[in-house]
């Protein structure tokens, strides 16, 4: 596996399956399909919903996910916690569905944190987000860290795992140029699911393939060639973003610096790509501050739509609906079949989604210009974002 693609699954983590979750808990649930994808015949270690169970299925799960750190620490933590050691005093108890609650990585997370903070330099030695290299005493540096600040790291433990993949950014920056195909110059975006906010600047952001150029050349956030499979089959001149806005049950505000280490904290520390991609999409953020609503997605969807549009209106998500109860999935879809009524191929009205369809995500978009629908599969993609292999099919 290349450098660009090493890790890039390893953002939302946790095993339980999507239907037990509620829309605020998304970034705990796709992990858990791409983890039975890559250990297949082992559903059994996730229905064993135990607090050792948690800490071994992660150490399955981190070697092929890209992090060998992180193998070497839950091995290392699981002996711990079935030794009935300091992780076991620390995490015995803490949660019935510890696997559901992804506590490996609050711990984790919660950790990542004091060394992003710049607090332990023992600490810090270990670990490649701040120059560190993993040492042969991490795991045993962890522990006795975990002993002597335990109030400090049960606090930490409260911190659900939230993390903003602007790898997916890719999707909307192909986007932009595939809408050119339906005469659409310029286009107002909506994202349900934005966490942070960080991909509604994605043509701030840069791809290149081929002769294909996309977005900002001088931006900083960078998508390269290697990032696709295959080449989209877009027009060259990309549609105008002309407003903007996102909505989250809980979104995260990158500006507030506490907001802005949580969100690192939970990007696995040997993953260098991806945290010069998130911090690079924060440096933008800051600069240019998305606006992202605190609601949920069907009476949002419905009161942004109800509003008179004067260009195409794009609807966008990834890997959120799943997470959508079935009253608000039947909401959603009666609001964009209500503002579909006034579509008209001036304005036309897409519904662009990015969801789970097995080992990969699907790009599916629905275009439309008057009262029928026209349905499309643009891509296969990896499931943050990476090895894009274009479709462009109409169905």
């Amino acid at each position: 596996m290349n450098e660009t693609t090493r890790g890039e699954f390893s953002e939302k983590a946790s095993f339980c399956h999507a239907s037990m979750l509620p829309w605020e808990h998304r970034g705990t649930a796709t992990y858990y399909q791409i983890v039975m994808s890559l250990l297949p015949g082992q559903s059994s270690l996730f229905e064993e919903d135990s607090m050792l169970a948690a800490l071994r299925a992660q150490v399955r799960v981190c070697g092929p996910l890209g992090s060998k750190m992180y193998e070497t620490l839950f091995t290392e933590l699981a002996d711990d916690y079935e030794a009935g050691g300091r992780i076991y005093a620390l995490l015995a108890g803490r949660s019935t569905r510890p696997i559901h609650d992804a506590i490996p990585l609050r711990l984790a997370g919660a950790i990542h944190r004091v060394v992003l903070r710049g607090d332990d330099d023992r600490l810090a030695r270990h670990y490649p987000s701040v120059g560190g290299k993993p040492g042969e005493d991490f795991g045993a540096d962890f522990i006795a860290y975990v002993r002597e600040h335990l109030d400090e790291v049960e606090l930490g433990l409260n911190s659900q795992v939230q993390t903003n993949e602007v790898g997916r950014s890719v999707v909307q920056l192909v986007l932009s140029h595939w809408l050119t195909n339906f005469n659409v110059e310029e286009f107002d975006f909506y994202e349900v699911g934005a966490s942070a906010g960080l991909n509604l600047n994605f043509d701030k952001f840069y791809g290149c393939f081929g002769q294909l150029r996309m977005g900002d050349p001088a931006s900083e956030l960078r998508f390269m060639g290697d990032w696709f499979e295959s080449a989209p089959l877009v027009p060259k001149t990309a549609a105008r973003v002309v407003n903007r806005r996102g909505v989250d049950v809980a979104p995260l505000d990158v500006t507030d610096p506490a907001q802005e280490l949580r969100l690192l904290s939970f990007v696995w520390p040997d993953q260098k790509l991806r945290f010069q991609r998130i911090r690079a999409a924060i440096d933008i953020a800051k600069t240019q501050k998305p606006v992202v609503d605190t609601e949920s997605a069907d009476t949002w969807i419905e009161r942004q739509l109800r509003t008179r549009r004067e260009r195409a209106t794009v609807v966008f998500h990834s890997i959120v609906w799943q997470y959508l109860g079935p009253d608000v999935q039947r909401r959603f879809r009666q609001a964009l079949e209500d503002a579909a009524l006034t579509a008209t191929p001036e304005n036309p009205l897409v519904w662009a989604r990015m969801e789970p369809a097995g080992k990969v995500a699907d790009v599916r978009v629905t275009v439309w210009r008057g009262k029928e629908p026209e349905e499309y599969l643009l891509a296969e993609i990896g499931y943050h974002g990476q090895n894009m292999n274009w479709q462009g099919k109409k169905l």
